[in-house]
């Protein structure tokens, strides 16, 4: 399990700007309270992961990644706050998976260390954890029944409206069947329009 003192580390760290950011409509991601609230939790999780393998490769949700990302964004602050977590600064490679079918695989098996790690270290359910910060519930348009994950069967959700919906454990996209189109969330403008039984899946993890 991890140790106390670095789990206070990163625990210690104000993410409340960082919140406000993602909250702003103009000029962040639009989340709500309830969202930025399930998703911060899971990124001091992710730093926990970090500052404990160090040379590791996992790629976090995509919220999560966003989330990341928008620290990233505060520069003093970041650089303060990795200084607090790490005594070093942590940098982000934003290129994995965008070249060859190799990158892709390699993106993939970031992925799946990220979920390994986390149950192993953490003792809870990945599949449960990002199922968390999904929120809602993905559906097809034609049917309206969920959809689901071509890998392991179980539900899709959705990370924000009208973005593609996303399988919890594997952090693929989830699609649907005739179309092979990707299942969106049931209030998105854009939703898949064939029921959800994904024969193929993408991969979609944090870059």
């Amino acid at each position: 399990m991890i140790s106390t003192n670095k789990m206070n580390a990163v625990s210690d760290l104000d993410l409340e700007p960082i919140k406000a950011k993602l909250m702003h409509v103009e000029s962040g991601e639009g989340w709500s309270l309830e969202q930025v609230n399930a998703v911060e939790p899971a990124y001091r999780r992710f730093l926990c992961l970090m500052q404990l393998h160090p040379n590791e490769q996992i790629a976090p949700l995509v919220d999560v990644d966003t989330f990341w990302h928008y620290h990233i964004l505060d520069t003093a602050k970041y650089a303060a706050d990795c200084e607090q977590a790490f005594g070093y600064f942590l940098h982000h490679y934003p290129y994995l998976g965008m070249g060859s079918e190799e990158d892709a695989a390699q993106r993939q098996a970031a992925a799946d260390r990220m979920c390994a790690l986390y149950e192993q270290t953490f003792g809870d359910s990945y599949a449960a954890a990002a199922a968390g910060i999904q929120g809602a519930s993905a559906f097809c348009a034609v049917t309206a029944k969920p959809a689901f994950c071509a890998v392991t069967a179980q539900a899709a959700f959705c990370a924000v409206t009208a973005k593609p919906a996303f399988c919890a454990v594997t952090a693929k996209a989830a699609f649907c069947a005739v179309t092979a189109k990707p299942a969106f969330c049931a209030v998105s403008a854009g939703a898949a329009d064939a029921q959800a039984q994904p024969p193929a899946s993408k991969t979609l993890v944090a870059t």
